[in-house]
């Protein structure tokens, strides 16, 4: 080595070595500089990232967990209120008995109370809050509004923090309940069902179940401005230290959760010692290499081809513009990124030239329709640089596109594939959407059942506004024959019935959405225990059926079947109620020929196969239907009604007897659901 160095150095003629001297020093200088630069850069942003996305993560977390525990609150009082409304004298000893598994999950309620108009005349639990039986809230000059507002506008609220009769401060959920003729005065609502909920004990086990020990954490409330109106967990300063926000809507008003990194945001960090040193060392190398070859061969081609290889080892596209706009150097990722234009990305073509060969090609989504209007826009933003901005490619992709001049009127850009983290953006902001989109339509969901069930009640109350209570009465009271009499009895036994029946329809259908919510809070807390035993595949397929028979049989669809008795060992509750969800799926969204059910077996698993002649699912849409809080199309979903949870709940059911569902569908071809999962289950269940 020593000999080829000194052989190098011999070609060197003694007026060479100022010129090579002074190279060497440049490009020694420009190498470490450029690398000190590239490191400082990914050093920083890598950081920053990093904290704002794990922020980011923490802040979502956070308000999932909390939005989750406000549903399970209101899950709590309509399921109390359902019962009140049919069985308003429960005594206090039964009023226990519906409340304590209800809340048996909630460790946050301090206790539910319920009042008759403006009196409390129920508490759970009553050990502890004897002084809270027999209070009235009109002489609670703090609370009387808040009841007021509830029993008036029929409104559940959220308020907080209040203060409590029996001392110290909560957050407080008011519901209205209904039940005619009770006297209660000229509010629409009888009384009001109050959860008490422990402002810490809430917040601090949200906050603190998630690991954030590294971050600072405050909630704080917003007026219906979205103006701050309070805190309500932790220090106000973390909403001055640029913190990362999350808003969840509360009513008319909203909570605003506030995350910062404790130890403050990362900060311009600098290349140690260590990477100035070894750049420097390497630089050094690569620049006496270059000045021996460029000694050697007297070419500025050699050194012209070593720069090329170095940036084109960049990750990210590179490319640099004269004073003249015309493309001076690009590398290989650079070119890459413009695939469609690849033929016009060459040395000496201007910017606006190699726009226009991309805007014919199609390649800038974000420009078809409005080309001149783009380009114009495009061609200021490059020829007067400031903030980087994101850029879409008709292949999907996404780029961050970053620009400066230099003193000398260059124009250096570069391009970062950010589509990773654009589709993440994208999903998060879809799976919120899809959260409001299931809170829309199980609040619709809810309502509706129940207005059937008040509306068809207070017609059996009142049978004397009923035509066929009149023909009856008249006939009773006329000289009509007994036949006459007897007609018009069983008119008014078949409007009775009738009345009883949708009654019963909407109380099961309100029942199943309870059921649905409910299973979906205990599968998410993982409480749902398997409790497997022998049974016959072909016989629980029929009870299945028969109960969906006269569903299937009002849409003129048929419903048939072709499963083998297989034995095997699962719950069979739990199977059935998957089974149910996909069959009844199945109906729903067909709206002519039938339904199949079909199965085969090996000797360790059963496949159970759900065929129907519906509206079908597209391909890009598979994964999704499985999803909590999604739905492929929710304007389908609300006119056949269902909270979207179904095929979420049976993909938990399937997987905890160690199986799994699949589809296959072409969208107006319809559709076919395929359950496998093992024959012999005994031993799978999840963990209390």
């Amino acid at each position: 080595m020593v000999g080829r160095t000194d052989s190098l150095i011999r070609v060197l003629k003694p007026r060479d070595f100022p010129i090579a001297l002074v190279v060497t020093i440049a490009l020694t200088l420009l190498l470490t500089t450029f690398m000190a630069e590239r490191v400082n850069s990914y050093l920083l942003n890598n950081s920053r990232q990093e904290a704002l996305q794990d922020t980011t993560n923490h802040a979502e977390a956070i308000r999932h967990a909390l939005q989750h525990e406000l549903i399970k609150f209101e899950v709590i009082a309509q399921a109390i209120r359902s019962v009140i409304e049919r069985q308003p004298n429960l005594s206090q000893s039964e009023y226990q008995d519906l409340v304590a598994p209800l809340v048996e999950t909630s460790p946050s309620v301090i206790n539910v109370g319920l009042s008759s108009g403006y009196v409390v005349d129920r508490v759970f639990p009553f050990e502890g809050n004897e002084s809270v039986l027999g209070v009235d809230y009109r002489t609670l000059p703090t609370q009387i509004e808040g009841i007021d507002h509830v029993l008036n506008s029929g409104e559940t609220t959220l308020l907080g923090p209040v203060d409590l009769i029996q001392g110290g401060t909560a957050f407080v959920q008011r519901s209205p309940y209904f039940i005619e003729g009770d006297g209660s005065g000229s509010s629409p609502s009888s009384g009001v069902i109050s959860v008490i909920i422990d402002r810490e004990t809430l917040l601090s086990r949200i906050v603190e179940g998630h690991g954030i020990g590294d971050h600072d954490v405050a909630i704080r409330k917003l007026d219906p401005n979205s103006n701050p109106s309070g805190i309500l967990y932790g220090n106000d300063d973390v909403f001055k230290q640029s913190p990362v926000l999350n808003s969840l809507p509360i009513g008319s008003k909203a909570w605003q959760i506030g995350l910062v990194p404790s130890d403050g945001w990362p900060k311009d960090v600098s290349a140690s010692a260590l990477v100035w040193a070894l750049s420097a060392v390497t630089c050094g190398v690569i620049g006496f290499l270059l000045l021996a070859l460029w000694t050697i061969y007297k070419s500025k081609r050699t050194v012209e081809n070593q720069l090329r290889s170095a940036i084109n080892s960049i990750e990210d596209g590179f490319a640099l513009y004269d004073q003249d706009d015309r493309l001076v150097f690009a590398n290989d990722k650079y070119a890459n990124y413009y695939n469609l234009t690849h033929d016009a990305i060459f040395p000496g073509n201007t910017f606006e030239n190699i726009l226009r060969a991309g805007l014919k090609a199609g390649q800038y989504s974000e420009a078809i329709g409005r080309e001149e209007e783009w380009l114009k826009e495009r061609l200021a933003a490059h020829r007067n640089p400031t903030e980087p901005v994101e850029q879409k490619l008709a292949d999907g992709r996404w780029l961050k596109v970053a620009e400066t001049r230099s003193p000398e009127g260059n124009t250096v850009g570069f391009r970062v594939d950010v589509t990773e983290l654009k589709q993440a953006q994208q999903r998060a902001e879809a799976a919120n959407q899809a959260k409001n989109n299931f809170l829309n339509i199980i609040s619709h969901e809810l309502r509706t059942p129940l207005t059937s069930v008040i509306g068809y009640a207070r017609f059996l109350e009142n049978l004397s506004v009923l035509r066929s209570y009149k023909a009856l009465e008249q006939a009773m009271t006329t000289s009509c024959d007994i036949e006459t009499r007897k007609r018009a009895l069983a008119e008014l036994h078949s409007e009775v019935a009738s009345m009883s029946n949708r009654i019963t329809t909407s109380s099961d259908h309100l029942l199943n959405l309870i059921n649905d919510i409910l299973d979906r809070a205990q599968l998410e807390a993982e409480k749902i225990k398997l409790h497997p035993e022998p049974l016959d595949l072909k016989d629980l397929v029929k009870t299945v059926t028969t109960g969906l028979e006269i569903k299937a049989a009002e849409k003129g669809l048929t419903l048939q079947t072709d499963v083998a008795a297989v034995p095997m060992v699962a719950d069979p509750k739990r199977l059935r109620q998957a089974l149910i969800n996909v069959v009844g799926n199945a109906i729903k969204f067909t709206e002519s020929g039938g339904i199949h059910i079909s199965s085969e077996h090996d000797e360790s698993h059963v496949r159970i196969m759900v065929r129907d002649t519906g509206c079908g699912i597209s391909a890009e849409d598979f994964e999704q239907i499985f999803d909590q809080f999604v739905q492929v199309d929710a304007t389908v979903t609300r006119r056949n009604s269902g909270t979207g949870l179904g095929l979420a709940i049976t993909r938990e059911i399937i997987a905890l007897h160690g199986g799994k569902i699949d589809v296959e569908s072409n969208l107006g071809r319809g559709s076919t659901f395929t359950i496998s999962i093992p024959i012999n289950a005994n031993e799978l269940e999840i963990a209390a």
